[in-house]
């Protein structure tokens, strides 16, 4: 086990690791207020619920606490865009992959489980955030329909970790926090400069190394996101959800 001081070191070397998972956004841009409304589209529980390939990842993933952010008003939308969806549905590989990250933890942390905000996408979903944000500051952080997000393929995950209660662990930033603080290529700085504390650099730190270790890859400009694949090998195997 490492002690803290020596996995806090390991944020001076996050930036190594960004090579292993392509950014799917643009460089950080201040937020504003979303625009007010969105075009009504299928049902998204029932979408993903029919999508071959995608399992419910609660029935793979043994403790899985699922918190989807997009289902209410508390994400950089400032709106619900899911409806009533209440289960965190991935590829089988993805979720496979997950729960070794949480038997690691349970193993390690006992008192910590994975706490999912974000999951597979509807397409038609990905086009109604993108009308939201196209030509906004937040357009950055909504990858264009016309490619695609990894999440329209149930191989990407935005998670944090949390209590067995129930309680977010303190990672510095809450979901969709967009800005420096939130970019794990820049964690070793704002350590330096207080701008995050030893404690929040070192428990991203053990999402980060659960994660990866379990086969996941990172973004460079958000903590909680990790893909099950590279966009290339994603796209060969997965369909999207329409």
């Amino acid at each position: 086990m490492r002690s803290l001081s020596a996995r806090v070191a390991l944020a001076a070397m996050a930036w190594l690791l960004v090579a292993i998972s392509p950014s799917a956004h643009a460089q950080p841009a201040p937020a504003k207020s979303a625009p007010n409304a969105t075009e009504r589209g299928p049902d998204v529980a029932a979408t993903l619920a029919a999508h071959p390939g995608l399992v419910d990842a609660a029935d793979v993933v043994s403790e899985l606490q699922v918190d989807l952010r997009y289902a209410t008003a508390d994400n950089f939308l400032g709106r619900p865009i899911y409806g009533e969806l209440d289960r965190c549905y991935l590829q089988r590989d993805a979720a496979e992959m997950l729960a070794k990250a949480q038997a690691e933890l349970e193993r390690t942390r006992p008192e910590w489980r994975l706490r999912a905000w974000d999951c597979a996408r509807p397409r038609w979903v990905q086009r109604q955030m993108w009308k939201l944000v196209a030509g906004t500051p937040q357009q950055g952080y909504v990858a264009n329909p016309k490619r695609g997000s990894i999440h329209n393929y149930g191989c990407a995950i935005d998670l944090t970790l949390a209590t067995r209660d129930g309680v977010p662990v303190d990672m510095g930033t809450p979901f969709d926090f967009f800005g420096p603080r939130a970019r794990p290529d820049r964690e070793f700085a704002m350590l330096q400069d207080g701008t995050l504390s030893p404690a929040q650099v070192a428990n991203r730190l053990v999402l980060r190394e659960l994660m990866l270790r379990a086969g996941f890859r990172m973004l460079a400009n958000e903590w909680w996101h990790f893909d099950c694949a590279t966009q290339r090998d994603t796209r060969r195997r997965y369909r999207p959800v329409p």
